[in-house]
């Protein structure tokens, strides 16, 4: 069987850059000419922000509710709640595969040239890649991790599968080291279009490129660890996670969002109290650069954002979503899912009760969600590398991506949940072959939030 779609991710490749430069390549430019925006989802990470395009479910039913997240029913008889923790920035990254049961493209009909979710690869792993990574994580070499991208494209072309994913992670990485300021993003997507055009020149399918985030550069860091240590106590937070009878579990996700837990009054299986944790979101917003805070709702499936602006609620009832509140522009009650979306895509937290309700569903998902403010990450300057560039926020300037396509994409708003479809549309593969995936649900009018079993 021949490959018919080529699916591109180019990690954390902003739209603005994107439509400023891809047309102007010479080779992408000419191919790529249906051009359009998506939603990612929250958190907007490297990881969790594969689930869409792999297996068209959100981070809440894939059970992964960050790069780092903290499962607080898990019992461990130490003085600190290690065995809950998961981080997949080092060794926990190959645990992804067991942490979630969403099936994934690659178990029948794509080949994975690179990926950052390991789920159902039919291969032994890629410790090649991982091993090349790590390199350039040290030297800043991503071109090399590109150029690995390329070599293993061209021969996945021959594996036999319709589908071949490939993501390029230089942009991302080079702009969190260096900034999107500098001209290293934009040089290394041009260099990603030569090495497509090597591989790519003879292919006669479909090409779908599109991003798993946003990125915005950065000026000021702030400790939340530290921040929230000083309003409820003792907070642990990677890599320092040995600190006795913790209070607070801080864990961030591309360092513009953080799951935040708070110890419940009897112990970790017991969740805060609602009111604390408005109190502790109050506090934090505060502060400059802190853009949203998310809170569980007091209803099921509902959910409160508080901003600088004011409260607003989410969520979802027998009638549909509805959004109210000061913290949105708009209002809307009795929604279906693309309603909400058609609704909310201008706004500054765009398809925020799609993207709560679903995230919430998982009991990994913290107690406070906090979103940096574009300019502001959640995570010191001590960090090495320092980061120049950051995503991971509910806001537009993280969750808007580019989707670009050699066909013809849907007129309406997008979530990259869609891009799920249209790839299996492309490749003619029928969307019942992935009954339980959101993408499926949706276009059928079933979907829920739920973990996915």
């Amino acid at each position: 069987m021949e490959t018919r779609v080529v699916v591109v991710i180019v990690d954390g490749l902003p739209l603005d850059l994107a439509e400023e430069v891809v047309p102007e390549l010479p080779f992408l430019g000419p191919r790529l000419g249906h051009r359009t925006s998506a939603i990612s989802c929250f958190p907007s990470t490297t990881g969790p922000a594969y689930f869409p395009f792999l297996a068209g479910c959100t981070p809440g039913r894939a059970n992964v509710p960050g790069i780092r997240w903290f499962d607080r029913t898990r019992p461990t008889p130490s003085a600190f709640p290690h065995r809950g923790l998961r981080s997949y920035v080092g060794p926990d990254a190959r645990k992804l595969a067991t942490d979630t049961n969403a099936t994934t493209l690659f178990a029948r009909h794509a080949w994975p040239v690179s990926s950052p979710v390991p789920k159902d690869i039919p291969k032994r792993g890629e410790k090649s890649r991982d091993l090349l990574w790590a390199a350039a994580h040290v030297t800043h070499r991503w071109d090399r991790a590109d150029r690995r991208t390329s070599w293993k494209l061209g021969r996945a072309l021959g594996k036999g599968r319709e589908i071949v994913f490939a993501v390029f992670p230089s942009v991302d990485e080079l702009g969190h080291t260096f900034g999107l300021t500098s001209e290293k993003p934009r040089a290394a997507l041009a260099e990603i279009d030569r090495l497509l055009a090597e591989k790519l020149a003879a292919f006669q399918g479909e090409i779908l490129l599109s991003a798993d985030h946003g990125l915005t550069d950065t000026h000021t860091h702030l400790d939340l660890r530290g921040i929230v240590e000083e309003r409820v106590g003792t907070t642990i937070a990677f890599p320092m996670i040995t600190k006795r009878f913790p209070a607070a579990v801080v864990c961030e996700s591309g360092n513009g969002m953080a799951n935040v837990y708070l110890h419940g009054e009897d112990g970790w299986a017991e969740r805060p109290s609602p009111e604390r944790c408005r109190e502790l979101a109050d506090s934090l917003l505060e502060l400059d650069g802190i853009d949203s805070v998310a809170l569980r709702g007091a209803e099921p499936e509902t959910a409160e954002l508080r901003t600088r602006s004011g409260a607003g609620r989410v969520g979802l009832t027998s009638a549909g979503f509805f959004q109210e509140g000061a913290a949105f522009a708009a209002s809307f009650e009795g929604a279906t899912p693309a309603e909400a979306l058609e609704r909310s895509v201008g706004e500054h937290h765009p398809d925020a009760a799609f993207s709560l309700v679903s995230l919430f569903a998982s009991e990994r998902t913290g107690d406070l969600l906090v979103s940096a403010a574009t300019g502001f990450d959640l995570r010191t300057k001590a960090e090495w590398p320092e980061h120049h560039a950051t995503h991971g926020g509910l806001h537009r300037d993280h969750t808007v991506v580019p989707a670009f396509s050699s066909a013809p994409l849907p007129s309406r708003p997008l979530r990259t949940l869609d891009l799920f479809g249209v790839t299996l549309e492309l490749a003619a593969i029928p969307l019942d072959e992935y009954p339980a995936s959101d993408t499926a649900r949706l276009a059928a009018g079933t979907w829920k939030p739920e973990v996915w079993r």
